[in-house]
């Protein structure tokens, strides 16, 4: 490979024509040197983007040879991805929205062509065949939008997504999923072509079927996702006449759209053990390859050690599957229930679902939902406390004599874990991915609520506030998981109301820390009253 010091855009394109199709380790390579291209000279993302252009121009007016259509079929794949824009998605979307116009006509030629074999050697994701190319045209449209932003000619592209599965069924490409739900029409697109794929194709595992699922019931899937929010009407629309369809086909719908998703599709053992080995052999490769490098923010050591635990995972469920396998499959029941009762999106779609089945599917489903509903029933370990038992006016005041309590001495129980508390609650669907990045509101309601005894006051001798110089209190990583100082979160303030709660703290003597509060005098005098001495956050201990 060419250093990056001395590359240049044509040594960059040299190496991509010398990889075969598979190499991505080598494709990401290039990317790499793109990257850096593109940094010394904007200059140089034009160029890639009219290349792109020109190959796609040549190729739908006249075609190419079987050599150059190896070569065409990698610079266009590599190209659409995002990996090599960095802080560039904004010109690279510019230079997409002028090319707009003429992009999408190709894309429209694009999908009337032949899929043809352009290569035999590609990466496990991909068909080598002709449909990759509209893909990835189409993925553009995902991979080049600068991130949170919005624009009109995303949801033409959306368009023309079900075009390409009905006309390329084999793509499997993760971002199009998403790119459908953009579809001015989504919920009938979506629900048409898990239609489709179950009636016409007559494989529910085939192309973007396993994505689809995932987006609409998976464990993983996010409440601010179209696809989930809309899964009631994408799975009743999909379902409406099911009662007509094949007992085979019906079947085959709850196993792969419902059951695959939620972990709970029915297995033998040997198939479960077999998918597994495939897991572990290739896992096994990954290591002894041993090819880490430092990307995306994590070190060589930190990729091979999260993989070395993924080995281990494998191999525990392995032997569990081989050893008890009735006790993996309640293993998988119980996560799915547990899904199921927290997630109010994941229970409407199911009960749509059930209410659309032939009348002899519908008892698998529904028993999924008595189950949750049990399970929601169940004691809790983290019950909401009621507004009647705070006595606290402050809520800094009380948030500092939890982290004494709760989280420092261990006597205020049982000690309150955001995510235990997120599967637990049923009201609505808590992501602390999601929902970290500011207070989380149930989370606060707990511990405002939160009932204090007596006997635990009076051990409450010291009390500190952090600013976040030594990690912050511990009650935050719960109540603001993704609290950050650096990017200018501020303390909860301890108020002036604090001066009337002292008198629940009979034995308080000092507090370090509450400069970071910019206490006033009402309160500054009730303290002094009281003898508790004011240290710096620095000074404490």
């Amino acid at each position: 490979m060419i250093t990056p010091t001395n590359e240049t855009l044509e040594d960059s394109l040299a190496n991509l024509a010398g990889l075969h199709a598979d190499d991505f380790r080598g494709v990401f390579k290039v990317q790499e040197a793109w990257a850096r291209l593109i940094q010394s000279d904007p200059a140089v993302l034009e160029h890639l983007y009219a290349r792109y252009l020109a190959i796609l121009r040549q190729w739908l007016a006249q075609g190419y040879s079987a050599t150059d259509r190896v070569e065409a079929y990698k610079f266009v794949l590599a190209f659409s991805s995002s990996r090599y824009l960095s802080m560039r998605r904004t010109e690279a979307w510019q230079l997409l929205r002028e090319a707009h116009a003429e992009h999408i006509e190709l894309i429209r030629q694009a999908l009337v062509r032949p899929d043809e074999l352009i290569s035999a050697r590609h990466t496990r994701t991909n068909t080598g065949h002709w449909g990759d190319i509209v893909e990835s045209m189409l993925e553009m449209y995902c991979w080049h939008l600068p991130y949170g932003e919005q624009d009109a000619v995303v949801a033409e592209a959306a368009q023309l997504v079900p075009a390409l599965y009905r006309t390329f069924p084999m793509q499997q490409g993760f971002m199009l999923p998403g790119l459908l739900m953009q579809h001015p029409h989504a919920v009938r697109e979506a629900a048409g072509l898990l239609r489709f794929y179950a009636l016409d194709r007559g494989n529910l595992q085939e192309g973007p079927m396993p994505s689809i699922a995932l987006d609409l019931l998976g464990h993983y899937a996010d409440k601010r996702d179209p696809a989930h929010v809309q899964a009631g009407a994408i799975l009743a629309g999909a379902l409406d006449d099911s009662a007509q369809w094949p007992d085979a086909v019906a079947g085959a719908f709850v196993e792969r759209i419902i059951l695959y998703p939620l972990g709970i599709e029915t297995y033998t053992v040997e198939q479960a053990a077999a998918k597994l080995r495939a897991s572990i052999e290739n896992q096994r490769r990954i290591l002894a390859e041993d090819r880490y490098e430092a990307s995306m923010g994590i070190s060589a050591q930190s990729a091979r050690e999260r993989d070395e635990q993924y080995l281990k995972d494998y191999e525990a469920e392995l032997a569990l599957i081989e050893g008890d396998f009735a006790q993996w499959n309640t293993r998988r029941r119980r996560k799915a229930v547990q899904r199921v009762a927290v997630s109010s999106l994941t229970r409407k779609a199911l009960k749509a679902a059930a209410a659309k089945l032939p009348v002899g599917h519908r008892p698998t489903v529904q028993g999924l939902l008595d189950e949750a509903a049990d399970y929601a029933a169940r004691p809790k370990r983290f019950p909401m406390p009621k507004a009647a038992d705070n006595r606290f006016k402050d809520f800094g005041l009380k948030l500092l004599v939890i982290e004494e309590l709760m989280y420092r001495q261990k006597v205020l129980e049982p000690c309150f874990d955001i995510h235990e508390f997120a599967q637990e609650y049923e009201k609505r669907e808590i992501s602390v991915e999601a929902d970290g990045y500011a207070i989380i509101p149930e989370a606060e309601r707990y511990f405002r609520n939160l009932a204090v005894p007596d006997n635990l006051l009076a051990q409450v001798e010291r009390l500190h506030q952090s600013s976040g110089l030594d990690g912050g209190p511990s009650f935050l990583d719960h109540l603001f998981p993704f609290w950050d100082p650096g990017v200018g979160d501020e303390p909860i303030s301890v108020t002036v109301k604090a001066a009337d709660d002292l008198a629940l703290l009979p034995n308080l003597k000092r507090i370090s820390g509450l400069e970071n509060s910019r206490p006033g005098p009402k309160l500054l005098k009730a303290l002094a009253a009281r003898g508790i001495e004011l240290l710096d956050e620095e000074g404490a201990e």
